[in-house]
């Protein structure tokens, strides 16, 4: 996958998990409480002892559970997020929230890497008559891309420039599938000296491993990442994450 592509992956990734303030505010853009100041904060363990406060004290318990949800997701407790999202989905059926707490649920599963699980909800999502169906074909089009499933991305991407032509969904995804070549690669580094990089290529190469570095960014604000392979099934690099992880490496596959 060239530069330019694996940079917006990352991108889009980092407003997937941590977006959902985007949610609250542009679809839900009333008054903020305490909790949500905090979760827009950073403050992720006082939003949610103050979300627990709000349901002990009954109060907009339908959001509490909510931005439960959203908190534990930002802290990777995928568990927790699925719990307090479920309780808002079975008791809370007429709630503003209820949506936008399906699709968090199913990103628990996408940051799970479980993409079979994840692509069911969403596409039950897209099925709905909501206002966050574009959010769930981007999401689709993630799991495609996360699976090798290049061509099924790509349609994904063209029901957004046609259905939602305005979204920030359609127009992040209109950078993303530009690209014309994909493969799965694994990163093992990434450096500001690009001496330190090639320290890490070297030793790499001296493992006959297929290793590289990828610059990203412009001048005077280089990353030097370090990978390895240039695969076509995430299978493939599955083999090549878990041979050097077990040699103490770092290891994340990309896309």
């Amino acid at each position: 996958m060239s530069n330019g592509l694996v940079f917006k992956m990352g991108r889009l990734f980092f407003y997937l998990v941590t977006g959902y303030w985007l949610l609250v505010t542009r679809v839900y853009a009333d008054s903020l409480s305490r909790a949500e100041a905090l979760y827009l904060q950073g403050s992720y363990s006082e939003s949610i002892d103050e979300c627990a406060a709000n349901i002990m004290r009954n109060r907009e318990r339908d959001k509490a559970y909510y931005l439960l949800g959203l908190n534990y997701l930002k802290i990777n407790d995928t568990e927790k997020a699925r719990e307090k999202l479920k309780i808002l989905s079975d008791n809370f059926s007429d709630s503003q929230y209820l949506e936008a707490a399906k699709l968090a649920y199913a990103d628990t599963y996408f940051v799970d890497q479980d993409y079979p699980a994840a692509q069911r909800l969403y596409e039950a999502l897209t099925k709905s008559n909501g206002k966050l169906q574009s959010a769930a074909y981007f999401r689709l089009a993630q799991c495609a891309l996360k699976s090798g499933q290049w061509q099924e991305a790509r349609q994904y991407a063209d029901i957004l420039q046609q259905k939602y032509p305005l979204s920030l969904e359609a127009a992040s995804s209109g950078e993303l599938f530009k690209e014309n070549e994909f493969f799965f690669t694994v990163q093992v580094g990434c450096f500001a000296s690009f001496q330190n990089a090639q320290r890490l290529l070297n030793k790499l190469k001296a493992k006959n491993l297929d290793a590289y570095i990828d610059e990203l960014g412009s001048s005077g604000s280089l990353l030097y990442r370090v990978r390895v392979g240039k695969v076509k099934t995430r299978q493939e690099a599955e083999t090549f994450k878990n041979q050097l992880e077990k040699e103490g490496y770092p290891t994340r596959i990309f896309p």
